[in-house]
């Protein structure tokens, strides 16, 4: 059963309907578009039925042999019968699920169809680009109602940035799961490629960003608003995608594709830039790091003592 396709199939029992001494019962093909038969199909083929010697489409396994009538104009499945998941269905919906139960055994399926363990350094490097994606999401939900707001903060071209951010870190994801490129014919290495063009758009955003910002001279604390942590928060989280990187570099015969991982590397220069800019718009203080002082002992009282230099980013 493909699971990326259920709708007409080709390669179903009894395809090329009409055909002549073919009968209703024995062409199996439903019509593309076809949720009902084709979730009926789909039952058939995971039940173990769709070989049965006397066979009808139109015969749904339930718990009893008499129809529901109050359910009888309903496309919802019957709940004793558990589809395959993904574009299979679930058990309650003919629509598309997120599960497919192919993982219960530990392992996970990569878009080149091989499978691996879900420990396999390329999902650990899926999974924390999929992290830094999901934080950069939480990101963006914070300073968009708030710029909407007309609370007085513009955060410039930031918003799109992220959503563009987010739709790269997709991309990278994907070059992750499909470790192919040394392999690759030369006529399709450059459509399968990163595109570099987007490490140097993140080199762009960054000076646009410093330029508006006082020069910085020390190290900061990942302090300010709420925003800006997370943005330090993706920042450490894509410095981690990047040392899980590197193993499939070195260990995978270089298939990953070099720009995809230059621009996990700029990202986090992006994205450190983004939380002091964040800050910026919203006059928040930066607040610098200080070196204890030598000979200073560690009491309560000597901690909160030590003096911070805060830097006005406006």
């Amino acid at each position: 059963m493909c699971r990326h396709c259920p709708y007409g199939w080709a390669n179903v029992r009894g395809e090329g309907a009409g055909a002549s001494g073919s009968s209703p019962a024995q062409v199996r093909a439903v019509r593309s578009g076809d949720a009902v038969e084709t979730s009926r199909l789909v039952r058939r083929i995971m039940d173990g039925t769709y070989y049965d010697e006397e066979d009808s489409l139109d015969h749904v396994v339930t718990s009893s042999d008499e129809p529901d009538e109050s359910h009888a104009s309903s496309q919802q499945l019957p709940t004793s019968v558990k589809g395959g998941g993904g574009r299979a269905g679930g058990t309650l919906t003919a629509k598309n699920v997120p599960y497919t139960r192919n993982g219960d055994t530990g392992v996970s399926q990569l878009f080149t169809g091989e499978r691996r363990s879900k420990d396999d350094i390329l999902f650990e490097a899926m999974g924390t680009v999929d992290e830094l994606c999901s934080i950069v999401g939480i990101v963006y939900a914070e300073i968009k109602p708030i710029e909407a707001c007309g609370e007085g903060v513009n955060f410039g071209e930031l918003p799109h940035q992220l959503l563009d951010v987010m739709s790269r870190l997709f991309d990278v994801g994907s070059h992750i799961a499909r470790p192919t490129l040394s392999t690759l014919p030369s006529d399709k290495s450059k459509k399968d490629r990163f595109n570099a063009l987007h490490v140097d758009v993140l080199e762009q955003w960054i000076d646009n960003m410093t330029e508006q910002l006082p020069e910085l001279t020390s190290f900061i604390l990942p302090t300010g608003g709420v925003a800006s942590a997370q943005l330090h928060l993706a920042r450490t989280v894509c410095r981690r995608a990047e040392r899980r990187i590197v193993p499939i570099i070195q260990d995978e015969n270089g298939s990953l594709d070099p720009a995809a991982y230059s621009y996990i590397n700029r990202l986090s220069d992006y994205l450190f830039t983004a939380a002091r800019y964040v800050n910026y718009c919203e006059g928040k203080d930066e607040v610098q790091y200080k070196k204890e002082n030598a000979g200073l002992g560690v009491s309560s009282s000597s901690i909160e003592g030590r003096e911070r230099v805060v830097m006005k980013l406006k």
